[in-house]
C-alpha cells in the first residue's frame, strides 16, 4: 500500500511535471500564416506587429506566407489546424469574406470556421497606376477608357491587377464597372505585393489594392494614384481624391475599406482567445506600432472577437449582394 506521504510527493511531482510540459508547450513559436505574398496589406500588417506580439506573448511569432488560390490555401490550412493557438491567420477581408461570398465551394467558412481574436487595421482600396497612365485620377480614367489600348468586343478596354480572384481589389472594381458601366479586364496575382511589380514593370497599366501596398510608391512619385474608395482621402496621401469627390450619383455613399485581423482555427478554447486578444491589444497600444502602421497608410482599430466576428459576417453578407448583382462566378 503507497503512504500517504508517498502519495503527496508522487501527486507534487505530476503537478510540476504537468506545468513544466505546459510552459514547454507555451513556449514554442507561434506561426501567423498570410495567404498572400509579400509586399500586400496583409503581408506588412503580420510584419509590423509580429514582433512586439511574441514579446507580449514570450513566445516567437513567426511570419509564414503561403500563396495560392488568393490566400484560400492558407486559410484552409490553418482552417485544419490544431485550435492550440500555435498557429493563426492574418485575415485578410479580400481572402476571407469574398472568396467565399463569390465561390461557395471555396472550401472554408469565414464564420463557422474561425475564432475571431480582433481587427487589427483598417485600410481604403486605392486605385494605383503608372505615372505613364494617360489619366491624372479616376474620373479621367472613365472618360479615358474607350480610348487605351487593348480591345473586347470592338470597345477599348484596360488591364487591371489585383491580390486575387475574388479579392476586395477585384469585387470593387467589378463593383465599379457596374455601377459606371466601363469595361475593364482582371489579371489576379499572388497578392497585392506581386501586381505592384507589374504596374512598377509596366507589364500592367493598374491595380487595386489597399493604400499600404503602393502608398510609399505614390510618395516618392514612382506610382500615381487616382482614387481611394473610402468616404474621405486618405490621410497618408492627401492630394489621392477619394471616389465619392468625383460627383458620380452611382458612387454616392460609397465607403469601401479592407482590413486585417487575426483569427485561430475555430474551437480554440475561450480562455486562449481571451489571452490572445488581450495581447494584441497590447501590441496595437505600442506608438511604434502605432506609427508603422499609420505610415504605411492603415488605421489600427482594435476590436473585441466579438465586435470582429460580427464584422466578419456584415462583409461576407455585403460582398455576396455585390457577386448576386454583378452576376460573377468566381472558382478559386
Amino acid at each position: 500500500m503507497i503512504s500517504r506521504r508517498s502519495f503527496t510527493r508522487a501527486l507534487l511531482a505530476s503537478s510540476v511535471g504537468c506545468a513544466a510540459a505546459a510552459r514547454a508547450q507555451d513556449s514554442r513559436p507561434v506561426r501567423l500564416v498570410v495567404g498572400l505574398a509579400p509586399g500586400g496589406i496583409a503581408d506588412i500588417t503580420a510584419r509590423i506587429i509580429a514582433p512586439r506580439l511574441g514579446e507580449v506573448l514570450g513566445q516567437a511569432v513567426v511570419v509564414e506566407n503561403r500563396t495560392g488560390a488568393g490566400g484560400a490555401i492558407a486559410t484552409r490550412a490553418v482552417v485544419a489546424s490544431a485550435p492550440d493557438g500555435h498557429t493563426l491567420l492574418a485575415a485578410f477581408d479580400g481572402t476571407h469574406v469574398t472568396i467565399p461570398a463569390s465561390n461557395p465551394a471555396a472550401g472554408f467558412d469565414p464564420v463557422a470556421d474561425f475564432s475571431p481574436i480582433g481587427k487589427i487595421v483598417d485600410s481604403p482600396v486605392l486605385i494605383t497606376v503608372h505615372p505613364s497612365f494617360p489619366a491624372h485620377d479616376f474620373g479621367e480614367f472613365i472618360g479615358l477608357t474607350r480610348n487605351l489600348l487593348g480591345t473586347n468586343g470592338g470597345m477599348r478596354v484596360v488591364d487591371y491587377g489585383t491580390a486575387g480572384v475574388g479579392s476586395t481589389g477585384h469585387l470593387t472594381m467589378e463593383l465599379l464597372k457596374l455601377r459606371l458601366g466601363f469595361y475593364a479586364v482582371h489579371i489576379p496575382y499572388r497578392g497585392g505585393g506581386d501586381a505592384r511589380a507589374q504596374v512598377l514593370g509596366r507589364q500592367i497599366p493598374m491595380m487595386l489594392a489597399a493604400v499600404p501596398t503602393t502608398s510609399g510608391d505614390i510618395r516618392a512619385g514612382v506610382l500615381k494614384g487616382l482614387a481611394v474608395t473610402s468616404a474621405r482621402r486618405s490621410p497618408v496621401l492627401p492630394n489621392v481624391p477619394a471616389l465619392a469627390e468625383l460627383g458620380h450619383r452611382e458612387l454616392q455613399g460609397l465607403d469601401i475599406n479592407s482590413w486585417v485581423g487575426l483569427v485561430a482555427p475555430a474551437r480554440t478554447p475561450a480562455p486562449l482567445v481571451a489571452r490572445l486578444d488581450a495581447a494584441l491589444q497590447q501590441t496595437l497600444a505600442t506608438p511604434e506600432v502605432q506609427a508603422r502602421l499609420l505610415n504605411a497608410g492603415a488605421t489600427p482599430v482594435k476590436s473585441s472577437p466579438d465586435l470582429f466576428g460580427r464584422q466578419i459576417a456584415a462583409d461576407f453578407r455585403q460582398w455576396r449582394r455585390v457577386v448576386s448583382e454583378s452576376k460573377l462566378r468566381l472558382d478559386v
